[in-house]
């Protein structure tokens, strides 16, 4: 079963459009959207929670239209977003506005959370550092069940200790329930962690969406002498020279004469880099 599905999805701005963007989130299954900041994770994740409209194709979260069945569907979605504000009271009176919002609220959840991250009620809101502000709006998205968590850059501001931490949290929430995670993130080490499956966005539309496993052995890093390696310039995603050598991102299914000196798996990271580096 598919808790997010959208089709062919094209939403146009003045300067920025998502254009013909398609996956699927499976029940279970956390999948992490990445990209270059800019490259439409953000907008995207705007569209599946209902807070855009989109011009073209079809998006579904739960079997619902985001927009017509918004209130009914955020209902089961815990989301934190890169930027999160609230009203600048202290953070137990604005769990209590929040609290009636959610059917399944949990309230000492909430508190356990609060005290796994170091934080008190008593605090304002407007006294939190960017970390422990992400850090509070995750403590209300994991405190009412959701079946859904939509994390914009979730790790973007912490500490190296807590990102580890918040990793394991969201790993355990997985392997307890059958809630779905979107994990949008630049920081790829991250995603490639914990991500079941990976969605790419490259100047709003998809360079690649499968499962994490498939996007990894996909592809194989081959590194040599700039002049040997130069009639493999067009089977190449992209290259670069480093220091002494020539390294270079090419696809595996691909017969090639093997001019390369050495080879290894790339990481997520260096899939996502060589593919910016291409013009189109």
């Amino acid at each position: 079963m598919n808790i997010i599905e959208i089709d062919h999805l094209s939403k146009n701005f003045k300067h920025f459009s998502l254009h013909d963007v398609s996956l699927q989130v499976a029940q279970g299954e956390i999948m992490g959207l990445i990209g270059a900041n800019g490259a439409g994770k953000t907008t995207l994740i705007k569209i599946i929670m209902g807070l855009y409209l989109h011009d073209h194709g079809e998006v579904r979260v739960f079997g619902m239209d985001p927009i017509k069945d918004g209130s009914v569907m955020r209902n089961d979605i815990g989301f934190v977003f890169d930027d999160p504000r609230y009203y600048d009271f202290n953070l137990k009176r604005i769990s209590k506005i929040i609290a009636p919002f959610y059917e399944n609220w949990q309230d000492d959840v909430f508190h356990q959370y609060l005290q796994q991250f170091d934080l008190t009620d008593r605090l304002k809101f407007k006294s939190l550092s960017r970390g422990m502000k992400l850090k509070f709006s995750l403590a209300i998205a994991l405190s009412h069940q959701a079946k859904l968590l939509v994390l914009d850059e979730p790790t973007s501001g912490l500490d190296p200790i807590f990102r580890v931490e918040l990793l394991k949290i969201l790993k355990k929430v997985k392997q307890e329930g059958n809630c779905s995670i979107l994990f949008s993130s630049h920081i790829t080490d991250d995603v490639e962690r914990i991500a079941d499956s990976i969605t790419y966005i490259k100047k709003g539309g998809i360079v690649f969406s499968g499962e994490k496993a498939e996007i990894l052995s996909k592809y194989r890093l081959i590194k040599g002498d700039c002049e040997k390696l130069k009639p493999l310039a067009e089977s190449m995603v992209a290259g670069q020279e480093i220091e002494d050598y020539y390294e270079a991102l090419v696809d595996r299914k691909q017969t090639l004469p093997k001019l390369w000196d050495e080879e290894s798996d790339p990481s997520l990271e260096q899939i996502m880099l060589y593919h910016e580096m291409r013009g189109d």
